[in-house]
């Protein structure tokens, strides 16, 4: 008997920690309408969402996300949750009270720093399971 309630609890165990591995962070909607931005982005398939601790004195990335587009970016190019399974987490701890997300169209298609021919949004504090919409306006 003593095994068998073992056993059972071993079982919830790894389904809260299963049902906490994909916890929301926040849901996203990232958009580009500025019509001369939107001429720079042909050919641009790759987006990164970049999250951040605002709170952070020295600003290093929380985690990111990379989603290959089908199309051309214009109006609404994502839209759907940020969660702890499909955020690639740099360095694990707890999702920041704070956060910063950026959304980069990415010209190369690799992962790194701003480079030129990239276009770059924001949101600024956000909480997590807050829903945000981040606007692309910024040419590399």
């Amino acid at each position: 008997m003593r095994t068998i309630r073992m056993m059972a609890l071993s079982i919830g165990l790894s389904l809260a920690s299963m049902a906490s591995a994909a916890d929301k962070i926040a849901s996203l909607e990232v958009n580009i309408d500025d019509a001369a931005l939107i001429k720079k982005v042909t050919g641009i398939r790759t987006l990164f969402v970049i999250l951040y601790d605002a709170d952070s004195p020295m600003p290093r990335p929380y985690g990111a996300m990379k989603v290959d587009l089908k199309a051309d970016a214009k109006g609404s190019i994502f839209k759907g949750d940020l969660t702890t399974e499909n955020v690639q987490v740099m360095g694990g701890g707890a999702v920041p009270k704070n956060l910063r997300i950026k959304a980069r169209l990415d010209k190369d298609g690799t992962a790194g720093k701003d480079q030129s021919g990239d276009l770059v949004g924001s949101a600024e504090k956000v909480k997590p399971g807050d829903a945000v919409k981040v606007n692309i306006t910024q040419a590399i």
